[in-house]
C-alpha cells in the first residue's frame, strides 16, 4: 500500500485499491467473528470466509470437528437467517452471501462456534470478508471483529441464565470496545465518498445515539451526531458537512502539507461512541457499537476497521426485546 500511494503521489492522482487496516486486537483466533458487511444488492457480491486453525485430529470426529453457526442480520429490518456448517480440522469454507442468505440485500453476518447446537469456547476459528462490485471498482476487503470466549476449551459459553445469545460481557465472550477511531478519513467530494458502517449492540428495537469527535489535520475538533438502528450503512457527508472537503479546506486552520505529496483533498480522522440507546420500554446508557469504514476515491475503494479505545462496554447478538438484559 505505502509504494502504490508513493507512486500514485508522483502521479498527482489517488487510488486507495482493494485494502484491509489493522483493528487492535482483531488479528487473533476466536470464537465469535463479526463480518461487519455483507452486500446482495444488484451488480454486487460478498463472499465470506471463516478457517478453522485447529489441526489436531484424535480421530474422534465428534471431538476434532466443529461447527460453526452463520446468522445473516438483515439491514432493513434486523430479522435473521441461519446456516451450519462442519469444519474439519485445518478446514477452511467461503461462500457467496447471495446464495446463502438470498433473502436480504444488505447487513452484517456473524459465525460463532457450536457443538451439539450449543455455542462453545473455541478460539481457533479466522475469517475474511470481501465484496465485489462489477458496476464500478468499488471492490473492498474486511476482516471479520473477533471475540475470544472466556471459559476453557470446548466449554459451553450460554452463561446463567442461558438466553440463546452471544454475550459480549466478559463472561461468554470479551466485551465491546468502549470507543473506536478511525486513523484517516479523506474529505468528502472532490471526488471522495467514504460510508461509514455501524453496528448496534444494545438490540434491534433500540435506537442508539452515537457522539462522533472529528479532527482536521491540524488538530481542531469538531463534534457531530447520528442515531442508527440495529444496523446502518450511511455517508459521512450525511452524518454531518465536517466530514466535506469544502468545509476542511475553507473554514479549518488546515495544513497545508497533507496530504503530503498529494492537493486534491484533505484529511481528518474521527472517533464514536454510543451514548445512549432507546426503545418504547428501556434505556441504556453508553451502548456498545461496532463500525468499519469503506473509503472511495476518484472510484477504487478499501475498507478499514478502527481501532479500539478502552472496554468495558457489554453488548449482545442479538437481542430482539424492546427490554435490555444487558
Amino acid at each position: 500500500m505505502t509504494s502504490k500511494m508513493f507512486s500514485l503521489a508522483l502521479a498527482g492522482s489517488a487510488v486507495l485499491g482493494l485494502s484491509v487496516s489493522a483493528f487492535a486486537g482483531a488479528n487473533k483466533p476466536a470464537s465469535l467473528l463479526v463480518y461487519p458487511c455483507y452486500d446482495n444488492s444488484r451488480s454486487t457480491e460478498t463472499l465470506i470466509t471463516v478457517t478453522n486453525t485447529s489441526t489436531t485430529v484424535s480421530g474422534t470426529a465428534s471431538a476434532d470437528n466443529v461447527q460453526v453457526e452463520f446468522v445473516y442480520i438483515n439491514g432493513a429490518n434486523c430479522l435473521e437467517t441461519n446456516r451450519t456448517r462442519t469444519l474439519t480440522p485445518g478446514d477452511t469454507l467461503t461462500v457467496l452471501a447471495s446464495a446463502d442468505n438470498p433473502n436480504s440485500n444488505a447487513g452484517y453476518v456473524y459465525v460463532f462456534a457450536k457443538r451439539n447446537g450449543a455455542a462453545i469456547s473455541f478460539n481457533h476459528l479466522i475469517g475474511t470478508s470481501i465484496t465485489l462490485s462489477g458496476s464500478d471498482t468499488r471492490d473492498f476487503e474486511l476482516d471479520p471483529i473477533a471475540f475470544l470466549a472466556l471459559g476453557a476449551d470446548n466449554a459451553t459459553t450460554d452463561a446463567a441464565p442461558a438466553d440463546g445469545r452471544r454475550d459480549l460481557n466478559g463472561t461468554e465472550y470479551e466485551q465491546a470496545p468502549g470507543e473506536l477511531a478511525f486513523p484517516r478519513f479523506v474529505g468528502q467530494g472532490n471526488g471522495a465518498e467514504s460510508r461509514l458502517i455501524l453496528i448496534n449492540l444494545v438490540g434491534a428495537r433500540f435506537n442508539a445515539v452515537l457522539d462522533f469527535l472529528v479532527y482536521n489535520d491540524n488538530e481542531e475538533v469538531f463534534s457531530a451526531q447520528k442515531t442508527i438502528d440495529c444496523w446502518d450503512r450511511v455517508l459521512l457527508s450525511d452524518i454531518n458537512g465536517v466530514f466535506n472537503n469544502d468545509f476542511l479546506y475553507n473554514n479549518t486552520n488546515h495544513n497545508v502539507n497533507e496530504i503530503a505529496g498529494i492537493s486534491f483533498n484533505e484529511v481528518g480522522w474521527f472517533s464514536v461512541q454510543g451514548t445512549v440507546a432507546n426503545s418504547s420500554n428501556d434505556v441504556v446508557l453508553n451502548p456498545a457499537i461496532l463500525a468499519a469504514l469503506v473509503e472511495s476515491v476518484h472510484g477504487d475503494g478499501g475498507g478499514m476497521l478502527p481501532w479500539q479505545l478502552g472496554s468495558g462496554r457489554n453488548g449482545e447478538l442479538l437481542n430482539l426485546s424492546i427490554q435490555s438484559d444487558l
